[in-house]
């Protein structure tokens, strides 16, 4: 299987809305781009407590409220397909909060490959926050 790359547009419209989402109050804690190397595809993922609220029993309430601010941002390249909601509270945003830590609202880009946390594998992973 050969990695898809992921390209600047795409983490620029997901720094977009992650500002969107704050200014929303729907902060996310946890956003990060995540090679899944079984599917071949990068994957948005977000994680906060906004969320946290409506996962699992309310998770198409929670993709509609992402949808809500991806509409008014109208990304030219990322689609609610391309994002993953998960409970701030699963093993990946758990493990990732241990290796960086950013301010509440900040944005970073931290690349990690072939790395191992908490043992969890991670392929290729590009964290913008996490709070």
């Amino acid at each position: 299987m050969g990695q898809e790359a992921l390209v600047e547009g795409q983490i620029a419209d997901a720094v977009a809305l992650i500002r969107k989402l704050d200014s929303a109050g729907l902060s996310p804690t946890l956003a990060a781009w995540y090679f899944y190397d079984d599917a071949d595809e990068w994957r948005l993922l977000l994680a906060g407590p906004a969320f946290d609220a409506l996962l699992p029993k309310q998770e198409t309430i929670a993709y509609r409220k992402l949808a809500e601010a991806m509409s008014d941002l109208s990304p030219a390249s990322l689609t609610l397909s391309d994002v993953k909601l998960l409970s701030s509270q699963s093993p990946l945003p758990q493990a990732v909060r241990l290796l960086v830590g950013t301010p509440a609202t900040g944005i970073v880009r931290a690349h990690f490959s072939d790395t191992t946390l908490n043992g969890i594998f991670i392929k290729d992973m590009i964290i913008l926050r996490s709070a």
